[in-house]
């Protein structure tokens, strides 16, 4: 019922956001231009600066993963299927962003990870080292509404992000989890002819709910089948047998600035977001909460991202720069204290230059991204941290023929350079997830690797009037170019190689 209710509401939102003066696939078939649209909808603020006004895309989508360098708590392979459709909409004194995504995900091999969509700093959830199928739906729905209050000064807005998610695995131990949370950002836009400014709030809340169980009642017990036992993850190595009934309930809130402005010549979009995530982690979410609640978990962070774009005579240069910082700690009821501390950071820079004479246009560019990321668990005395550093090219082509084709090729390459892999636990602590998640995963951090990304684009303008279509294949590979030899006793090591796949068959409004 609720896929056909988002087939339904993707068919109206294709006709609600279609074009119909001016086809919309050009605006999705350069790099640069998709990337200035993609930042305009994250906010009320940045989509009122953009100046489209009607465009709209429909997508089926399949996306392929395959490969063994990963770590233990990724599939061996995934696939998954998705409908899509987004578009924007200007109707008077509103203005309107929709998107609707429908996927249904299918992991293979998948261990250590009883739970829905990872999220890296997050504890407390499930796993047991068995390897199994596991099938997921998700059903995304996200989008603005803006409203002129006072002609061309201020703006009332409202954005939205829902998320229903389903897993299931398909042998002992049996998940079956259901996820769903719910954001609203109300935001105030300030308008004159030098800028776009607007504040913006941010509330929300989410439940959690999994199940573990068995069909067989002897892989739950005793030690005959170690791989099948369910532990439940309090932090980064703190574990216990367990398989009750697990639920999360969460709360968010934040607050954010939005800048869109030209400063010599350069179009400017600026993000500043803060966001406080709080997790109280219960047995039950049908018992009374008070008494269920056994741990609290919170995390803070901070975002900001700036885009520059600069278009002179058939020249256009790009550059975009992000940042994010996250800190999170947890509070352990029966200790009545702290035990696990969780910081990750991220830095993001690129250049892009497009040149275009004639129907084709060349382009090349540069980019970086530094991670890090640091786990402590304290009862266990497990601490984890990891930083790299991925350097990157990019080369493209695009030939536009009007009324006729588009056709585009980008490849870029990159390389993955640990700069710090620490695994420190006391040899009194090693657990068993010690040996199946913490060393796999330094295993993983330790190595040096090399990708390759591909882009290939192919527009019809022949086959409607009213709408293009078109087909997009991304893919990549990576593979390990040096996997140093780790001194602990993982159960689990990475492979060599992974490969990457997505094709998309687009209608463009």
């Amino acid at each position: 019922m609720k896929v056909q209710l988002l087939v339904i509401l993707s068919l109206l939102s294709a006709d609600l956001f279609s074009q119909e003066n001016k086809s919309a696939d050009s605006v999705f078939f350069y790099d640069q231009r998709q990337r200035h649209l993609e930042f305009s909808k994250q906010n009320a603020t940045l989509l009122l600066k953009n100046t489209e006004n009607q465009i709209g895309k429909v997508s089926l989508i399949y996306d392929y993963a395959s490969g063994n360098l990963r770590n233990s708590q990724m599939p061996l392979s995934s696939s998954n299927i998705q409908f899509s459709s987004d578009g924007i909409r200007k109707l008077g004194r509103l203005k309107l962003y929709g998107d609707f995504t429908y996927s249904r995900i299918k992991d293979h091999g998948l261990g250590n990870s009883l739970r829905g969509e990872e999220i890296d700093d997050q504890p407390f959830y499930y796993l047991a080292e068995k390897e199994s199928d596991v099938q997921r739906q998700k059903y995304h729905a996200k989008g603005i509404i803006s409203y002129e209050l006072i002609r061309d000064k201020i703006y009332l807005s409202s954005g939205f992000n829902y998320v229903y998610y389903l897993a299931d695995r398909s042998i002992d131990p049996r998940m079956s989890l259901k996820w769903f949370d719910f954001i609203v950002k109300p935001e105030l836009t300030w308008v004159n002819k030098h800028f776009h400014l607007g504040l913006s709030g941010l509330w929300g809340y989410g439940t959690e709910n999994t199940t573990i169980k068995y069909k067989n009642k002897d892989y739950s017990n005793g030690s005959a089948y170690p791989d099948r036992i369910t532990y439940l993850n309090y932090g980064y190595g703190y574990t216990r047998k367990a398989f009750d009934n697990f639920s999360r309930r969460k709360q968010y809130k934040g607050f954010g600035m939005h800048l869109a402005t030209t400063l010599d010549s350069w179009n400017t979009l600026l993000n500043l977001d803060y966001k406080v995530s709080e997790d109280a982690n219960g047995k039950s979410l049908d018992a009374s909460l008070k008494d269920e609640i056994f741990s609290t978990y919170q995390s803070d962070q901070l975002e900001g991202q700036l885009l520059l774009t600069k278009q002179k005579g058939h020249r256009i240069q790009q550059i975009e720069a992000a940042y994010s910082t996250l800190i999170g700690e947890d509070y352990f009821n029966a200790l009545a204290a702290k035990n696990y501390t969780a910081k990750n950071r991220m830095t993001y820079l690129s250049y892009s230059n497009l040149k275009t004479k004639g129907n084709h246009s060349f382009e090349w560019g540069v980019h970086t991204r530094y991670l890090s990321a640091y786990k402590k668990d304290a009862i266990t005395s497990h601490l984890f941290e990891y930083s790299y550093v991925q350097p990157g090219l990019k080369a493209g082509y695009y030939q536009a023929n009007p009324g006729k084709y588009r056709f585009s090729a980008i490849v870029s390459p990159s390389l993955v350079l640990p700069l710090q892999t620490t695994s420190n636990v006391a040899t009194t602590q090693v657990t068993e997830f010690t040996t199946t998640v913490t060393y796999p995963d330094y295993a993983f951090r330790k190595i040096t690797s090399g990708r390759v990304d591909l882009k290939l684009q192919y527009v019809s303008q022949t086959f409607s009037k009213d709408f293009r279509t078109g087909v997009t294949l991304n893919a990549g590979i990576s593979k390990a170019l040096d996997k140093p030899n780790i001194e602990y006793p993982s159960k689990f090591l990475p492979g060599d190689q992974r490969f990457f796949m997505n094709l998309s068959l687009n209608l463009y409004f």
